[in-house]
């Protein structure tokens, strides 16, 4: 802005200059004009003076010397130069020494042709004004000239040049003052402007520039301010979506990559750092194939920058094994140009694991279910061969058929118990007195603990009860009980106890059996999942008494867990809410 408030009063200046140095030599010309114009009138006076002297002087002697002494006498009154020369070119008389810038006489001319001539001469030394004029005396012809020096006009011409000088040194201090104020006035807006422009780019927005007036300038200041609140709200707009945009991204429970063509990650939310396992903020700004990222999560992008579409599930091993979804698309602008790929990534390790577990539980379920029926078909098939006309053999083989139709008819009951429970809606609650649920379930396990030696202690406060469904939370007690006598040899013992803490009451059923390796744990409570397979179904068992038990749990907002060694016995606790609520347990 600065070289335009310089240029601006250059500019001013110069115009100034100019235009004062225009006027000043019209001024100076018209003045020297006015001068000549003055002096010659008065030399032509003095030329017409000295030619009627010298036409009365003619007759009176020799004319060349009468007409010499006439001019230096007249000269000498006027103080003027005066010669004086014939038609032949013969000077006869020149009042100066010698001639200084005289009108050569040297060519003559015809009398009926003389007129008068006046020249400003600055010739072969200072300047002179001389004016030349013909006279006739009787019947010969002479040219009188006249003149005298211009010192005047040059002084004159001298002081007008100073003063003029002088002027034009004030008259351009005063414009260049008042053309840096005017200048200064115009670009100071602009500067402002400028400055604006600058805090705006660095993003401060909060910027108005005050401009008074109606002018060019003011005008421009209004359209600034106004373009600066209308970047302010789009700025403000932008961020609001951008803040939404982020909020959107860092809840998604699905991860998002965003790359240029270059296959540089631009976005990327926390979920997609979490899925992929790498450090939170690390992967923006990293190149998608670099040695962090899964190959197959590469070539997703590759393919995506190439135009593709691309839909597979990629299989991580670290940090922990995971199946992920993986959905990688180019985006492009207005003019179908890929600029990108955007990824979609997907935790499909639980969705794959119900799959397998769905599949796992078909199979298990044909299993179960096969084992049974086969024997019922033998046995039915042994006593139609004639084994019925047995009585011994008959015996043992209905044994047989009520022993295999009981296990069949527990396994119906219990897969019928599993789903109903994930079918049910929200579990309708009750005050459940712990103690009483507890002697109810010890009257169910009575046939079961009369054939056991088996020390049962149970520790439950009177008084202690808990918001449950009676039905499940009797199936849940009898469930863990059955577990506990099934899997603890004669003479264990097995310890029942219940208690409040805090906002939960806890239940906790623990044993001296064999144990459960820690391996074996984590599935412990999946459908038909079983420890020692063929010593529970010698027992009777069908595996799904603990899976039974964890959906009842979980459907009244609570949570079971096992703990437990290979020879030291298991302790299951459940824990359920102390507060009775209706609405449904969460998923």
């Amino acid at each position: 802005m600065r070289s335009i408030r310089w240029r601006l009063m250059l500019t001013y200046c110069a115009v100034t200059l100019l235009s004062t140095t225009a006027l000043s030599a019209v001024l100076l010309r018209a003045v020297e004009r006015s001068y000549v114009d003055e002096r010659l009138q008065v030399l032509k006076a003095h030329a017409t003076l000295i030619k009627s002297n010298l036409s009365a002087a003619a007759g009176l002697g020799s004319p060349d010397v009468e007409f010499a002494c006439l001019c230096r006498r007249l000269s000498q009154c006027l103080r003027t130069r005066v010669v004086l020369t014939a038609l032949d070119g013969r000077r006869i008389v020149d009042t100066a020494q010698e001639a200084t810038g005289l009108v050569s006489a040297q060519q003559p001319c015809a009398p009926a042709r003389f007129q008068c001539r006046a020249c400003h001469s600055t010739a072969h030394g200072p300047s002179r004004l001389h004016i030349t004029v013909p006279v006739e005396v009787g019947d010969e012809a002479y040219l009188l000239t006249v003149s005298s020096p211009s010192t005047g006009l040059e002084q004159i011409m001298a002081r007008i040049h100073a003063a003029t000088a002088m002027a034009l040194l004030v008259a351009l201090g005063l414009v260049g003052l008042i053309s840096l104020s005017l200048s200064s006035g115009i670009t100071a807006p602009l500067v402002r402007m400028s400055r604006m422009a600058r805090r705006m780019a660095e993003g401060d927005l909060d910027q108005q520039v005050g401009v008074a007036g109606n002018d060019e300038v003011a005008d421009l200041a209004a359209s600034f301010n106004d373009m600066a609140e209308r970047i302010r709200q789009a700025m403000n707009a932008l961020a609001e979506e951008k803040g939404k945009l982020e909020t959107v991204l860092a809840q998604m429970a699905d991860g998002i990559i965003v790359t240029d063509t270059r296959g540089r990650i631009g976005v990327v939310n926390p979920a997609c750092e979490r899925l992929l396992g790498i450090p939170g903020g690390s992967m923006l700004g990293q190149q998608v194939y670099g040695p962090t990222f899964n190959p197959d999560l590469q070539r997703a992008v590759t393919r995506a920058l190439a135009g593709e579409t691309v839909e597979e599930e990629v299989r991580l091993h670290h940090p922990q094994p995971m199946v992920l979804g993986v959905h990688a698309s180019p985006f492009r602008d207005a003019e179908g140009l890929t600029q990108g790929a955007i990824v979609l990534v997907q935790d499909r390790t639980e969705m794959r694991r119900a799959v397998e577990l769905q599949r796992e539980f078909i199979a298990n379920a044909s299993h179960e279910l096969r084992t049974p029926v086969a024997s019922l078909q033998a046995t039915v098939d042994t006593l139609i061969d004639g084994a019925k006309d047995d009585p011994g053999a008959r015996d043992r083989f209905l044994e047989t058929l009520s022993r295999e139709t009981a296990r069949l008819s527990s396994l119906l009951t219990n897969l019928l118990d599993l789903s109903r429970l994930e079918a049910t809606g929200p579990v309708k609650k009750s005050l459940v007195d712990l103690a009483g649920a507890w002697q109810d379930v010890l009257a169910l396990a009575s046939p079961l603990l009369a054939v056991r030696e088996l020390d049962i202690q149970a520790d439950i406060p009177e008084g202690l009860a808990v918001p449950a469904d009676y039905t499940q939370l009797i199936q849940v007690l009898a469930n863990l009980l059955d577990n506990a006598i099934k899997y603890t040899p004669d003479g264990g013992e097995i310890r029942v106890s219940a208690f409040q803490d805090g906002e939960h009451v806890c239940i906790r059923v623990s044993d001296t059996g064999v144990g459960i390796p820690e391996a074996d744990q984590a599935r412990l409570f999946e459908r038909f999942y079983r420890v020692d397979k063929a010593r529970s179904r010698a027992q009777g068992g069908t595996g799904l008494g603990l899976a039974i038990a964890r959906e009842a749990v979980e459907a009244h907002g609570g949570t079971i867990t096992v703990e437990s060694a290979p020879g030291k016995g298991s302790a299951f606790l459940v824990t359920l809410p102390a507060t009775l609520s209706d609405e449904p347990a969460p998923a």
